[in-house]
């Protein structure tokens, strides 16, 4: 094949990467400009290696190793970079393996024609699109992602059964066809199925949140019902009320029609109605927290200060709040002082969140995420926790908002911060 038959080839077979990039990772995330300055560099680095003379197993290695490269300009863990660099040259390799093995026969001098190369392409990208449509559905959410590093394995060790096959001189055209074949489809059929896997766990979480959600709206109706039901005893007792105010008043003691008026209204408190903003989704949730917190806590402060339509889903509302919340909640009973302060408001655009809780033990930092020695040490918890920050994390980058995480002298303090626009009247 003359030079620009080869780069030709390289070309097409970078489509087929670029693909496959894209099936693991968010393309909204990576810079435009960066990732076409990364592809040429990719390509030109992937032409020289081929020119070097180098075994099949380091030529394989330093193209797994370019790969990884290239994948750094996505968003992601390193582990699932590592793995689509050696799926990608996996796939490629296996599909090279079928396409000489089908044209075995057909060498001339000892070479192959053009014809394998527009098979190893058209193999590829058969491969991808199935893998596409049926296998990466969800790799791009943020779920558990230590399985998904585990299946790294699957395609090193297809590959080194592939170059076994190639070390035995293996001259069978039907058994090399079927072997190359065979390993292309126990890596579609493990990926499928890991791929449904993650997708029923993202349906349990997202069920589990709903459920949540649901609870929150059912207090905060029980809430509504009986602050109502208090409304129409005032009312049909107004009266009564104010003639006793008016008595009080004309007697001069304004002490007694004070502390009246306060009784009035301590009556007119809902119990379980903690804050009253007037958007919804916040108070029926942070209600429900508040409701635990009060119970467990010793002192509990929350101040909301926001529009009553923000266009911010309830489902976004409960990620943050919930996650948040609960690990504080869950901290702070195990301190000390049992504190828990949480302040939410919105100006100008931006919505400001910040949860403060008391804590007891060291704090941890692990792959960007704190954790209590005692979550540390309990393992799949700690590792269910980090999940719920990494997916508080997600939300607010939904929304081109930040997150700081700090603590000092006992107390846990996460603030963020978001641009949240408010919802127009139609």
């Amino acid at each position: 094949m003359v030079v620009n038959e080869s780069i030709v080839f390289h070309i097409a077979a970078l489509y087929i990467v670029f693909r496959y990039m894209h099936c693991f990772f968010d393309v909204m995330r990576a810079k435009k400009g960066t990732g076409l300055a990364a592809y040429v560099l990719y390509l030109c680095a992937v032409c020289l290696v081929e020119m070097l003379p180098m075994p099949g197993l380091a030529a394989f290695a330093a193209d797994v190793f370019l790969l990884y490269l290239l994948a750094q300009i996505y968003h992601g863990k390193q582990g699932k970079k590592l793995l689509a660099a050696s799926l990608v040259q996996g796939m490629n390799l296996f599909c090279e393996t079928l396409a000489v093995y089908m044209l075995y026969d057909c060498r001339v001098d000892g070479a192959y024609g053009r014809e394998m190369y527009y098979i190893i392409f058209l193999l590829a990208y058969l491969i991808e699109r199935v893998m596409e449509k049926f296998c990466f559905r969800n790799i791009k959410e943020d779920t558990a992602l230590k399985h998904w590093d585990l299946l790294i394995f699957l395609p090193l060790i297809s590959v080194v059964m592939v170059f076994v096959l190639i070390a035995f001189e293996q001259k069978s055209r039907s058994v090399g066809t079927a072997f190359g074949a065979g390993i292309i489809c126990l890596n579609l059929i493990v990926f499928y199925i890991c791929d449904e896997l993650s997708g029923a766990y993202i349906k349990l979480k997202e069920s589990a949140l709903v459920a949540r959600q649901l609870e929150s709206y059912s207090n905060q109706l029980n809430v509504v019902m009986r602050s109502e039901e208090k409304v129409r005893g005032l009312r049909h007792d107004l009266k009564h009320h104010l003639s006793e105010i008016r008595l009080l008043s004309e007697q001069g003691k304004a002490r007694e029609v004070a502390a009246y008026v306060q009784n009035m209204q301590a009556d007119l408190l809902s119990e379980g109605e903690h804050i009253s903003s007037g958007n919804a989704d916040i108070d029926s949730l942070v209600n429900l927290l508040l409701e635990r917190a009060k119970r467990e806590l010793e002192s509990v402060r929350c101040r909301v200060s926001v529009p009553r339509e923000l266009d911010m889903t309830a489902f976004d509302w409960n990620i943050i709040l919930g996650n948040l919340m609960d690990n504080a909640i869950e901290a702070a009973e195990k301190s000390e002082d049992r504190f828990l302060q949480i302040r939410i408001r919105y100006q100008r655009g931006m919505l400001f969140i910040q949860i403060r809780n008391s804590y007891s033990g060291e704090r941890i930092m692990s792959e960007g995420r704190y954790l209590s020695t005692k979550d540390y040490d309990r393992g799949d918890d700690a590792l269910v926790h980090g999940l719920g920050i990494r997916n508080v994390r997600r939300i607010v980058e939904k929304y081109d908002g930040s997150m700081e995480i700090s603590s000092a002298d006992g107390i846990f303090d996460v603030r963020i911060m978001m641009y949240v626009p408010v919802k127009e009247r139609t």
